[in-house]
């Protein structure tokens, strides 16, 4: 084969494989890789739950940049742990793109009031205001009037995650009473003021020829002065008929 004809031939296998070339770039570009994703394109990774300096590394190892999104709370996640991302996962993006990162400045904090002395009613709307709830109350006896609070746990100054239950230790009252004297009282108000000693009061007795105004009280047992035992039934009777 003389010369020119063997560079002829060269020149037509090199164009048939250029030819080839270009048709299986068409294909792939247009049949294989769908219409909105070009070569180079990248599928964004999860990358929640990661903390952010890990989901940083990640991201910034396949070519694509980093913002920090929202800081917020969160009760579950601990502080730097990635909460949530946009673009989200799976998406197709080119190389370069920003990615916004929403972190968790961790758990809200509270510090328990100061609740030692106050009524367990007042208490509880001081652990309201601060973001706690309360827990369990255990009442022990005590020379403080009863349901004062004692002590609480945790303790106030402790600085606890918000909406932590805490437990209140209130006064049961004293262990042993003086049995106050209720005679004359309507019975609402001797039962109310037994109650708050920790007393009991049984269901009232009836004076139908008591000469006191209907429903006051006219005699009482234990007598006024006794002592008493806390949780001790105290029998009422009063003036009227039931």
């Amino acid at each position: 084969m003389k010369p020119t004809r063997r560079v002829s031939a060269w020149l037509q296998h090199l164009a048939m494989a250029a030819g080839g070339f270009l048709l299986a770039y068409l294909f792939i570009a247009f049949v294989v890789l769908p219409d909105d994703i070009a070569l180079g394109d990248i599928t964004i990774p999860g990358v929640v739950g990661l903390t952010q300096a890990d989901a940083q590394r990640r991201l910034s190892g396949l070519g694509l940049k980093v913002s920090l999104g929202e800081s917020r709370f969160s009760a579950d996640a601990p502080k730097s742990t990635v909460l949530a991302q946009n673009p989200p996962a799976g998406s197709v993006v080119a190389p370069g793109t920003t990615i916004s990162l929403d972190v968790s400045a961790g758990q809200q904090r509270a510090t328990i009031p100061a609740l030692v002395g106050l009524a367990s009613e007042d208490a509880e709307r001081e652990l309201k205001k601060a973001g706690l709830q309360l827990g369990q109350l255990q009442e022990q006896p005590s020379d403080s009037a009863r349901g004062l609070v004692l002590g609480s746990n945790p303790s106030d100054g402790q600085v606890v995650p918000l909406g932590t239950r805490v437990d209140l230790i209130v006064s049961a009252g004293p262990a042993q009473l003086t049995m106050p004297d209720v005679v004359g009282q309507d019975f609402e108000s001797a039962a109310a003021l037994l109650a708050q000693l920790g007393l009991v009061t049984a269901p009232p007795d009836h004076d139908p020829d008591s000469t006191l105004p209907r429903g006051a009280v006219v005699s009482q047992s234990p007598a006024a002065g006794a002592s008493v035992a806390a949780g001790t039934t105290i029998t009422l009777r009063v003036a009227g008929t039931p």
